[in-house]
């Protein structure tokens, strides 16, 4: 599996979000997946999950599927918000849905896989930092696989950004990220302006040997858990989202 960012608003009490918010972080989300160029995968903040009912009265056929389709432009027709449009389709046993997205326990969630893309990596933080200040009273965690997030993970909320750690004997570490205003990464896109495409097929790996199949998979930097940076975990030049953030704190527990 390539190296991911996850992203969620925990569904613990102190988030909340309104539909008119969800429908401004919408359209910035199909703005970034539309403007930039991305290797691995997209952004995919979700409030709902959502299936076809293949068990319900239309039963497992092509009708279902064109009746979702119609239905929904008839939904956006009337105005409706998309969760307006999922909450009345799941009522007319059109489709199935998980509130909260793929991660239990939450209001929104969702992940990108970047893989070695560390200018991915920027624009999938740097977008979810202006969506904490579209939705100011929800707090977005999000947690790199990789090293971008060089605290791993971070929570953004109205702009600013606050680091968690559980281990006393990191808190140095930790608080010298916050102090230094150095959490994000310095990424030089000019670095991934031809980055490849990632791919989970490897070409005529049935015609290689034994020794470069092992060369092959025992390789995990390609799965984009490598280091990419010039220096000391950064660029020497480029984009500094830290630059963008508030007010960076920390917090343990």
């Amino acid at each position: 599996m390539a190296r991911r960012i996850h992203y969620r608003i925990p569904d613990d009490g102190r988030s909340t979000i309104t539909d008119e918010e969800w429908e401004a972080i919408s359209r910035l989300q199909h703005w970034y997946n539309s403007e930039f160029f991305w290797t691995a995968g997209r952004l995919a903040l979700k409030t709902y999950v959502v299936f076809p009912n293949w068990e319900g009265p239309f039963g497992n056929s092509r009708v279902l599927l064109d009746k979702i389709g119609k239905r929904r432009r008839e939904l956006r027709k009337e105005r409706l918000s998309e969760n307006a449009i999922v909450i009345q389709m799941v009522t007319e046993g059109l489709v199935l849905a998980k509130k909260g997205g793929y991660a239990d326990q939450s209001l929104a969630s969702g992940f990108t896989k970047v893989a070695g893309n560390e200018f991915n990596a920027y624009l999938v933080c740097e977008f979810l930092l202006k969506v904490s200040l579209i939705a100011s009273r929800a707090e977005f965690f999000v947690f790199d696989e990789g090293r971008f997030v060089k605290s791993a993970g971070v929570f953004f909320r109205g702009g600013r950004a606050c680091v968690p750690f559980r281990s006393e004997q990191n808190v140095e570490y930790y608080r010298n990220l916050v102090a230094e205003k150095r959490v994000f990464a310095i990424v030089d896109p000019e670095k991934y302006s031809d980055f490849p495409r990632y791919r989970t097929l490897v070409p005529q790996f049935n015609e290689m040997d034994q020794s470069e199949r092992e060369q092959i998979l025992h390789d995990w930097n390609w799965l984009g858990f490598g280091e990419n940076y010039d220096h000391n975990g950064d660029d020497i030049q480029g984009y500094n989202l830290n630059d963008k953030v508030i007010q960076f704190e920390t917090h343990f527990g």
